[in-house]
């Protein structure tokens, strides 16, 4: 996996170049006002008024969403410190989305997608990504109030949010890091997670039936193996390789050359796949005392104590964490996931 030092030097030179998500002066006006229960717009500084729930606002007081606004949840779960997720997607009429390269799909200008956190029922934050006229993107983070009458922009993130479950807010920074990791800039709203077991909403195959998308694929993607290994796999899919560990430039682990993310065309078998290639039988330069001695792998073939991947996603509060930002809580379900697929694996005497 990337060291935080080549990590945190990618990041510099993104935000450097202006990959980084807009931030608001500080002097600006607040852009809103409340008026009956409802809010008027004049920016984007409250979540009422990125079209949520209807333009201008005028769905606030009931927190209704349109049709036009479609929820959607992927089959492949990542892990947000144990906060659930809704999630939601606005495609203008009469547009596609362009599947050309089904696993670097580009959205039409004015798409909008948004992810709202709880915690116990209640709201947290809700993320909110919009493509610009100009092809750019914004993206931004809204805070909820504690009586959830209002959800204002936080460009700076928050840790350690009360009343959560030391659940953290991430920055705008923080943001790009992740988003990074696409060809578009979005994460989730893609053929292998739509297409997976569970997934509800506008699946792909609801956006294949409403000629949503530009190229259909032949077949749905589906992850291969036993279901040990599909679960294993579809896990460090959706919380390591879409965002990060993958074969993208632009993704902070992608020169680690560890690549966990699932390739449509790759998907024949387990072997195919990119996570077994540069994961299984790996040695890995990363050493922990909390390990045995010997050698090291990424993923040791029924060996847990000598596989580095497991222990690293089981790390908190230091440089071994995986993933390393904005979760401070262990996946000890995930983690459970991954001890299992390696206990499955027949032991072998890797020698790369």
């Amino acid at each position: 996996m990337s060291t935080p030092r080549t990590g945190a030097l990618v990041l510099m030179l993104m935000l450097s170049s202006g990959w980084g998500c807009n931030r608001k002066p500080a002097q600006e006006a607040p852009g809103w006002t409340e008026v009956d229960g409802g809010i008027r717009c004049e920016g984007l500084q409250h979540l009422a008024c990125t079209g949520l729930y209807g333009e201008g606002g005028t769905g606030w007081a009931t927190k209704t969403v349109p049709a036009s606004v479609r929820p959607f949840e992927p089959g492949l779960t990542l892990w947000s410190d144990g906060l659930e997720k809704s999630r939601f997607i606005f495609l203008p009429p009469g547009t596609r989305v362009d599947s050309t390269r089904m696993d670097e799909w580009r959205f039409p200008l004015g798409t909008k997608l948004w992810k709202e956190f709880s915690w116990k029922g209640h709201r947290i934050e809700t993320r909110f990504l919009w493509k610009r006229p100009d092809g750019t993107w914004l993206r931004t983070t809204y805070h909820w109030s504690d009586d959830e009458r209002t959800a204002l922009e936080l460009t700076d993130g928050e840790q350690h949010v009360p009343g959560t479950n030391d659940y953290e807010i991430p920055s705008q920074a923080d943001c790009q890091a992740c988003h990074g990791g696409r060809g578009d800039g979005v994460l989730g709203f893609e053929a292998v997670a739509l297409a997976h077991a569970g997934a509800r909403g506008l699946t792909l195959e609801r956006l294949v039936q409403e000629g949503l998308l530009t190229h259909a694929p032949g077949t749905p993607p589906r992850i291969p193996g036993t279901p040990v290994e599909a679960e294993a796999l579809g896990y460090l899919h959706m919380n390591c390789g879409v965002s990060c560990h993958n074969a993208n430039l632009g993704a902070l682990g992608s020169t680690s050359g560890l690549h966990l993310r699932l390739e449509v065309a790759e998907l024949g078998s387990v072997a195919e796949t990119d996570t077994w290639r540069t994961a299984v039988g790996v040695k890995s330069l990363f050493r922990t005392s909390g390990l045995f001695g010997g050698d090291f792998f990424r993923v040791a073939p029924g060996d847990v104590k000598h596989s580095t991947l497991l222990h690293r996603v089981a790390q908190r509060g230091s440089a071994a964490q995986m993933p390393p930002l904005a979760t401070h809580v262990v996946d000890e379900r995930g983690h459970a996931l991954l001890q299992r697929w390696i206990e499955a694996m027949p032991p072998t005497r890797a020698d790369r």
